[in-house]
């Protein structure tokens, strides 16, 4: 299922439920695949949001920090096919963009299932 966020200060945008519902839990929004937050509840939601997003663990690195590549940069163990893992920080940026023009624009963003 697809949970779609809407805001007429900045473009809607869809994303998994399973990540939605991790970030709407984060900013204080858990439980709920359909909401809205504005007024003074958007600084609270995006300052969790922001301030559990700082707790997470840095995903860029390797996910075995002992495996070393040749000179070239080239691993011939590497799978081309393999596709990499979007770190949590990455996929919460639209949602803290949205919050961000929302709260400057006294505006507000509401999300529920596509």
């Amino acid at each position: 299922m697809l949970i779609k966020f809407y805001s007429e200060q900045s473009a809607e945008f869809v994303m998994l439920d399973s990540t939605a519902k991790q970030l709407l839990t984060m900013m204080g929004h858990g439980g709920s695949t359909e909401g809205s937050v504005s007024g003074e509840a958007l600084d609270s939601a995006l300052d969790r949001l922001s301030s559990a997003i700082a707790r997470e663990p840095d995903s860029s690195g390797s996910a075995n920090p002992g495996e070393q590549k040749g000179a070239d940069g080239w691993d011939e163990d590497d799978d081309a096919d393999d596709p990499e893992e979007v770190a949590i920080p990455a996929r919460a940026a639209p949602l803290i963009d949205m919050l961000g023009r929302a709260k400057d624009e006294d505006g507000y963003v509401m999300w529920r299932p596509e």
